[in-house]
């Protein structure tokens, strides 16, 4: 892409590291075609996407911020399809079916939900911090706690070794399928 054209985010002195430009230009094109066709995106597309890092590149924190937006945005529109298909009963029955397997990791006892890591020189997730938000979800699938993708998303752990940390991967990977499902709801 040349780079005299618009640039879709800031773009960073050449001393500092941001996205490579053409990469997520070339992201975001391909993101707009599938919203325009009606066709849709992956969530897992939008959420598992990386760019390179070089000097003078877009602004990480406006690109990440959206893809949120793009994630919230397909989220919205695969919803407003289903239910025109199916009707909004339909669409709870489904988004409390997809939600039943985050669930059962979330009744699980604290200390007990995701597994620890592999050795106990590796680093994981704080295991009373990560507990705590599982039992805010719980109460948000429960109706009892109104919560924001966003509070999901942005949430970051302190670090622990041991038996004393979760799997951050195991971790990651429960959090993606639960920011989905919220990202979902609208």
């Amino acid at each position: 892409m040349a780079q005299n054209e618009t640039a879709l985010f800031t773009l960073l002195n050449e001393g500092e590291q941001g996205y490579h430009r053409d990469e997520v230009d070339e992201f975001m094109a391909r993101a707009r075609v599938a919203y325009d066709s009606g066709e849709g995106m992956a969530l897992a597309e939008i959420r598992d996407v990386s760019f390179s890092m070089t000097g003078g590149g877009y602004d990480p924190a406006e690109v990440d911020g959206a893809l949120d937006r793009l994630e919230d945005a397909f989220a919205g529109a695969e919803r407003d399809k289903y239910i025109d298909a199916h009707g909004e009963d339909a669409w709870y029955e489904m988004l409390a079916e997809r939600a039943e397997p985050l669930r059962g990791r979330l009744s699980r006892p604290d200390g007990k939900r995701f597994r620890e890591p592999a050795h106990s020189s590796s680093n994981g997730y704080r295991k009373e911090q990560v507990d705590e938000l599982c039992r805010q979800l719980e109460q948000y699938l429960d109706g009892e706690n109104p919560m924001s993708v966003d509070e999901v998303r942005t949430m970051t752990f302190s670090g622990a070794h041991g038996h004393n940390g979760y799997d951050e991967a195991q971790v990651d990977a429960f959090l993606d399928k639960m920011t989905e499902i919220m990202a979902s709801v609208g």
